[in-house]
């Protein structure tokens, strides 16, 4: 089970398919409920449909080795086992988004600071307590492993919870924290002492202005002086430590002396697909700019063939998979993104039957102080397709200005943002958006047949 800050509960951080929150639910009945057993019984058939599509389409178009489900196949042998089964053997906690950074790949669902500052919205509430910690305590007994993400971890109260847990019922359980590596402190020195802790790092970059182009909030040199010191820990107990990489437009550039830097060390570095935001995915990327990315990598193939040993796997991996995209997009078909995109804004793609914005907007109108409802299409590429003019004369752009525009410049403009409903297919918030409030209604767009390519924004405004 993954868990994500808002409590919500999933078999990992890629299904669309939720199991439950922990507000809700106990961690038992989830566990043992009806969705999860579903999502089993068709994964075991090679059924990607319940949430899982997007790994479905990577595997189809790149194979299994190397991609995200694969990780999960050295969790799974316990299934094979007489009596295997009833417990999890993994536990993927994400249990707070406080962060330090604001990284462009990011979104205020996994970095307080984000939240705050580049989307405006209010601070998440804290969704773990008592209970849960309750609930979770015989869970730890049958673990082989628990991972601990962010946010940063070393800055949740709720994992130092959960670690002084793991300390006093489970001490000899392998824990893995990714860490941004930005903090070291004396609360840090006693987690990693008593629990036992693998590190992976984020590490994103391996020059000042790239790195901290990326990981806005970060100083490159502290943090590779506190991977340093991570490190020494890691191997004076004898734990593991690794890098994870977003490979980004932004930064492939300069994977390979990334890699050259981890290889000196003796560090393993994976890379992490980035699939959105859209300007930070080389998957989304024209045809022919994965083409040149492609090419000018292939220029170090030679040089990185002769310097690689631990991290040769990792260079030839991604060698080959943004050489399966480049072919993909190749001929004018449809691009890599079109393959395994299945979502649209917050929905599935796939739904259950047609909808549309009409009732929304209906419903809108009665709210508005004039009786007008504005609107903003958005595309599964999460490009604006077309705005009201009312919309673009508060964004501060001319008429057809937004069109093309990532939605993002939207959230950046929204001094205030708040959820009141939410559906698979309609989100009922309200907002801020300059000196005005607005009642908003975000809708997927669905076909006869349930699909959604586009998304549509409404914008009520109401007096205060």
């Amino acid at each position: 089970m993954q868990f994500a800050p808002d409590g919500e509960v999933s078999v990992c951080c890629q299904s669309l398919e939720r199991l439950g929150n922990v507000r809700d639910h106990r961690l038992a009945d989830l566990w043992g409920g009806d969705r999860r057993l579903e999502i089993v019984r068709r994964l075991e058939r090679d059924d990607y449909s319940l949430g899982c599509e997007a790994c479905g389409a990577e595997v189809e178009l790149e194979g299994r080795t190397g991609s995200f489900p694969e990780q999960f196949d050295a969790w799974a042998g316990h299934l094979h086992r007489a009596g295997g089964g009833g417990w999890p053997t993994r536990l993927d906690f994400m249990l707070s988004n406080s962060c330090n950074l604001q990284c462009i790949q990011c979104s205020g669902d996994f970095s307080s600071s984000i939240r705050i500052h580049r989307e405006h919205r209010p601070p998440l509430e804290p969704a773990y307590g008592d209970e849960f910690f309750e609930d979770v305590e015989p869970f730890l007994a049958h673990l082989d492993h628990a991972s601990f993400e962010g946010g940063e971890p070393f800055l949740a109260s709720e994992n130092f919870r959960m670690w002084e847990l793991i300390a006093r019922v489970r001490p000899d359980l392998p824990c893995t924290v990714c860490t941004n590596a930005t903090t070291w402190n004396q609360r840090v020195e006693r987690a990693i002492s008593s629990v036992r802790m693998h590190f992976i790092f984020s590490l994103d970059g391996i020059t000042p202005s790239t790195f901290e182009s990326i990981r806005i909030g970060a100083d490159l040199g502290e943090v590779l002086a506190n991977i340093d010191r991570f490190t020494e820990h890691a191997r004076r107990v004898g734990t593991d430590v690794s890098i994870n990489h977003c490979l980004m437009p932004q930064n492939v550039g300069e994977f390979p002396e990334l890699l050259r830097y981890a290889e000196q060390r003796g560090i393993f570095v994976n890379v992490s697909v980035v699939r959105g935001p859209v300007h930070c995915s080389i998957a989304r990327l024209p045809a022919e700019e994965i083409t040149a990315v492609h090419r000018a990598l292939l220029t170090r193939d030679d040089e990185m063939t002769g310097q690689l040993r631990l991290n040769r796997r990792t260079w030839d991996r991604e060698l080959a998979r943004i050489g399966a995209w480049a072919a993909a997009g190749a001929g004018g078909g449809a691009s890599v993104w079109e393959q395994t995109g299945r979502t649209v804004l917050m929905f599935r793609c796939a739904g259950s039957g047609p909808h549309d914005e009409q009732a929304a907007e209906r419903e809108l109108a009665l709210l508005s102080s004039g009786g007008d409802v504005a609107r903003v299409v958005v595309g599964r590429d999460d490009l604006i397709r077309s705005a009201s003019p009312r919309i673009e004369a508060l964004a501060g752009v001319s008429p057809g200005g937004l069109t093309g525009a990532p939605v993002q410049v939207l959230q950046q403009a929204l001094s205030r943002f708040e959820e009141l409903d939410t559906g698979p297919d309609r989100v009922d918030a309200v907002a801020t958006f300059g000196a005005e409030q607005f009642r908003i209604a975000i809708v997927a767009l669905r076909d006869e047949h349930g699909w959604a390519e586009d998304a549509v924004l409404l914008f009520a405004p109401v007096s205060d």
